[in-house]
């Protein structure tokens, strides 16, 4: 596999720093701690070493922003070593994506987070979000926006993701099948039978076998000659002459 920097086009630029960048702002950089003037209150620091970094702050977002970051890295990895995925969408399309969603979690995090302060004469202490959020936020949107370049330069536009998801939606409807008005649910669609030829039953069992021919009827025989009583049934002598 030969690795060449230069193969990388101006998208896959964007998309390698701001992963990059994220990798570093989400690890190194503090995103969520305490504020102060005063260094220390009884021996025990309240700086800003007490705050922490996206990474140990937000353990559930913190898995999305990881797989951002290693799918960005990837689809740069890949142009630069003249490599192909064989998937059924752009690459450019699950770096916008994820980038998109990374985005929408930092700042979701931003809006809503803990907060408290306190003051006493001339201290004063605050708990929030730090410099590496923000930080963090302009790296998910450089990702979000070099994977919309990656998707343009693929020929990919945001008409034929929508067009594509639709079609793969659709595809999941059965044929004959229709929505119901009423609460959502699924209806078959009657069949259109012709009304001039009645329906005919379906046997469950095995084909119909041929009917069988009627019985023969034996041929009558003519009735035997009545015989006289006392005669053995052969024919008188015939007459002599004396």
């Amino acid at each position: 596999m030969s690795f060449d920097i230069r193969r990388l086009r101006g998208a896959d630029r964007i998309v390698g720093a701001s992963a990059i960048a994220f990798f570093i702002f989400l690890f190194f950089f503090k995103w969520y701690g305490v504020s102060s003037n005063v260094g220390a209150i009884t021996g025990i620091n309240i700086g800003g070493n007490i705050s922490t970094s996206g990474w140990d702050t937000f353990t559930s977002s913190r898995w999305i922003w990881l797989i951002t970051i290693i799918v960005a890295l990837g689809s740069v990895v890949l142009v630069a070593a003249q490599r192909k995925l064989e998937i059924p969408i752009g690459l450019g399309v699950i770096v916008a994506g994820l980038g998109a969603l990374s985005t929408l979690l930092v700042l979701y995090r931003i809006i809503h987070h803990p907060t408290a302060s306190a003051n006493l004469g001339s201290f004063h202490a605050s708990v929030g979000i730090k410099t590496g959020i923000w930080l963090g936020l302009i790296a998910a949107l450089g990702i979000t926006y070099g994977g919309y370049l990656q998707m343009q330069e693929e020929g990919t536009s945001l008409t034929d993701v929508g067009g594509r998801a639709s079609g793969a939606f659709s595809g999941l409807i059965a044929p004959g099948v229709r929505s119901s008005p009423g609460n959502g649910t699924t209806a078959p669609t009657p069949s259109t039978s012709s009304p001039s030829e009645p329906p005919r039953p379906l046997s469950s069992g095995s084909p119909a076998q041929p009917s069988a021919a009627p019985p023969s009827t034996p041929p009558i025989s003519p009735p035997a000659p009545a015989r006289v009583p006392g005669s053995t049934g052969e024919p008188p002598p015939p007459e002599q002459d004396s």
